[in-house]
């Protein structure tokens, strides 16, 4: 199975030269959630359309585990901006921990509104896997690399997909090199060891094990 989305903490792509939505942004990637929602909401108390703070407020929530909060933060940026493909993937990031099909077709907008969103290529990878269409999910996930080249978790991910599809002798181009580094950790070798398993070097595989 494909571990998570690609993606760890959100955060928000802040409009430039907004010092205010740079700290929201600072405090999320440092572990302080609460703090970004403090400055998010401030900003929306002086202007509620601002669309900035809807997705910092939304990152906000979703990084504090509250999905809830955070869709209805994301929607109200749709709201403002119909085709805002950073509100779907926030949208689809809440939605995959419980319905990976409904996921799906937020990443799918997300990326058919902006195809460089290499966030929401990898995320609609993610879902199509977690969906049960692991073939599906290699288009993406390749995608996400050509726009984000060596993201591990990408990376991973693609391989994974490409050993549930049967493509086992590619999926050990992108988790031998992984599986053999000195950063390699139990989950990306236990992958490995299935894709070996699936091009039938099971003795190989147990050894990785």
């Amino acid at each position: 199975m494909l571990g998570a989305c690609a993606t760890p903490r959100q955060t928000s792509q802040f409009a430039p030269g907004n010092d205010t939505l740079n700290v929201a942004d600072a405090a999320i990637a440092g572990g302080n959630p609460q703090m970004a929602l403090k400055i998010a909401q401030s900003t929306l108390a002086q202007n509620p359309h601002d669309e900035q703070a809807l997705y910092h407020e939304g990152a906000a929530y979703y990084a504090m585990d509250r999905c809830e909060d955070s869709i209805a933060a994301y929607r109200l940026a749709l709201g403002q901006n119909p085709h805002s493909s950073e509100a779907q993937t926030g949208i689809g990031r809440c939605l995959i921990r419980r319905n990976a099909p409904e996921a799906e077709r937020a990443f799918a907008a997300a990326v058919a509104d902006d195809p460089q969103n290499a966030n929401a290529q990898s995320d609609l990878g993610v879902a199509r896997a977690l969906s049960g269409n692991a073939a599906g999910a290699v288009a993406p996930l390749q995608q996400a690399l050509l726009l984000a080249p060596g993201n591990i978790a990408t990376e991973v991910n693609l391989g994974m997909a490409l050993a549930l599809s049967g493509n086992s002798a590619d999926a050990l181009q992108y988790l031998g090199p992984l599986a053999i580094s000195d950063n390699a950790t139990p989950k990306i070798r236990a992958d490995y060891a299935l894709a070996l398993v699936g091009s039938g070097r099971a003795e190989e595989a147990r050894q990785v094990l």
